[in-house]
């Protein structure tokens, strides 16, 4: 489990890398964004043998900075100064996935874009992802022997 969470922490700081290093070039963000997708369901392929537990709590560590700062955002609660930073932290864990939101720049409601309301949403999106794909077996679903 240890070794689950090591590697994905790896995976995201490297995805955060080449996410920057894209957002220069049009249109290769959104490729990069679908990468990062694909290496994350493929690491979660890696966790099938584990107990559900152990891929939740697995998924809960690896989301935890992002749990917190979602939290911040969704309560408003001033943790050390910490509300006006709370939504770029977001924005900084999730910098794999910009291309992706920004695919959702338009405004719904009290003149925040969409993306704003992913971002927050995001580590629970995350978090299902990561457990249901971690949770099919493929060789069963693909009459693999």
């Amino acid at each position: 489990m240890l070794a689950n969470v090591l590697r994905l922490y790896v995976i995201n700081i490297s995805a955060f890398g080449a996410g920057v290093l894209s957002i220069y070039f049009p249109g290769l963000d959104i490729i990069v964004s679908f990468i990062y997708l694909l290496v994350i369901a493929m690491e979660a392929r890696r966790a099938y043998e584990l107990p559900l537990n152990q891929k939740i709590i697995t998924v809960l560590i690896w989301q935890a900075p992002a749990i917190f700062f979602a939290g911040i955002c969704i309560t408003a609660y001033n943790f050390m100064g910490l509300y006006e930073y709370a939504i770029f932290m977001l924005q900084f864990w999730y910098t794999p996935l910009v291309g992706l939101l920004s695919l959702a720049g338009i405004t719904v409601y009290s003149d925040k874009p969409l993306y704003y309301y992913l971002l927050i949403y995001l580590p629970f999106i995350s978090c299902f992802y990561y457990t249901v794909l971690a949770s099919i077996n493929y060789r069963k679903l693909f009459h693999c022997s």
